[in-house]
């Protein structure tokens, strides 16, 4: 080989030398391009995390660039702010003395829901469009309250309280006046009913032993009907307009049942009932209440009927084994006419008397007639009889 082809060749050699290390350095520096931009996006998309953000506002825009939430710093605390589309302030979790508040406004800006802390508990108020308190739930200081309103008006439709000793509710009429009471303690419960007078008119429940018992009423509060539990039994009163006078029907321990009869100023005017023997007896008694007159059971099931005159027995009528008998006395209560069927003979006696029930004169009827006077120490001192 001429040394000229020898140079050629030489030539040839180091050209390709030199095209291999161009490549090389051509992809070393694609590599380090790759890595660094890889390094610069990593760099870029992973920011630092910070532990504490430190601001006195924050503002949350939608996209029209109008605040959606705000984030910020009151007297009383912290407060969130929401806002709707529509640019209303709809609703607000801020802090006040007592504690927490959130409420809640309609699109036209009227409040309708909240939820805050008082001095008592908490509070839950639910309003309607015009702003106007519908319902409230109430914690108070020894129970709670649960109230709805009247449309139109805050005023009070109905009202239920809870406390530590009772529980009551009140339903009121369209002037705010209360129409219904019910509630219930340790006592018993009970249903009342409240006239546009603003008097009880009607009860329905416990009486003071917790026995049920019902009271009806007038207009003015005055009872007209009540009924309940004695110790023997039911009983039921039926009143006059002044709320005195009416009937009494009931029952008597051990015996049976009984009715009284009464006059204007309350007092019995008359009376039946079940006497002890299990016999009946009826009384009639004055205008101050004194025994006018008295008819029942006597002895060995016969009939008395007694008349009286102020507190005295006058006369008394009775039935006896041999048949009736009449007395009548002064007002001594002595007798001083005796007649009857006569116990020591046949037929009929009559016996009179002085002022000190001394027999004076005494006339039977047979065997064949006889009558006879007697001395104040009652020696016999005449006799009559039939020839």
């Amino acid at each position: 080989m001429t040394t000229v082809e020898t140079r050629l060749e030489q030539l040839e050699q180091q050209l390709q030398l030199i095209k291999n290390q161009s490549r090389r350095e051509r992809r070393i520096g694609l590599s380090c391009a790759v890595v660094l931009g890889a390094a610069t996006l990593v760099g870029f998309t992973r920011a630092p995390v910070l532990d504490v953000i430190q601001a006195s506002r924050l503002e949350i825009l939608d996209a029209e660039g109008k605040i959606s939430c705000l984030l910020s710093s009151t007297p009383t605390g912290g407060q969130l702010d929401v806002w709707a589309k529509g640019g209303a302030n709809i609703a607000r979790l801020s802090s006040s003395e007592s504690g927490g508040d959130l409420a809640l406004w309609n699109s036209a800006g009227k409040p309708v829901a909240g939820l805050f802390a008082n001095s008592t508990g908490g509070r839950v108020e639910v309003t309607r469009g015009d702003g106007q308190i519908a319902a409230y739930l109430e914690a108070t200081k020894d129970g709670s309250d649960f109230v709805l309103t009247r449309s139109g008006s805050e005023e009070t439709s109905m009202q239920f309280s809870v406390n530590a000793a009772r529980s009551e509710g009140i339903i009121n009429h369209a002037n705010g006046k209360q129409a219904l009471r019910f509630g219930m303690s340790d006592k018993g419960s009970a249903f009342s009913v409240v006239g546009d007078a603003e008097k009880e008119i009607a009860y329905f429940g416990s009486d003071a032993k917790q026995a049920g018992m019902f009271r009806i009423a007038g207009s003015d509060g005055a009872t007209m009907i009540e009924g309940g539990m004695s110790d023997g039994g039911g009983e039921l009163f039926v009143h006059e307009t002044n709320g005195a006078g009416g009937c009494v029907f009931g029952n008597t321990a051990a015996r049976g049942g009984f009715s009284e009869i009464r006059n204007h100023d309350g007092k019995p005017a008359v009376s039946f009932e079940v006497q002890e023997n299990q016999g009946g007896r009826v009384a009639v008694r004055t205008a101050t209440g004194q025994f006018a007159a008295i008819m029942d059971q006597g002895k060995e099931e016969s009939g008395t009927v007694q008349i009286y005159a102020g507190a005295t027995r006058v006369a008394a009528l009775g039935g006896g084994p041999t048949g009736g008998l009449l007395n009548l006395f002064n007002m001594k209560g002595k007798a001083v006419v005796v007649t009857g069927a006569a116990s020591d003979a046949d037929g009929g006696l009559l016996s009179l008397r002085n002022n000190s029930g001394q027999q004076t004169v005494r006339a039977v009827a047979d065997p064949s007639g006889e009558v006879a006077s007697y001395s104040s120490d009652g020696t016999r001192k005449r006799v009559l009889m039939a020839p």
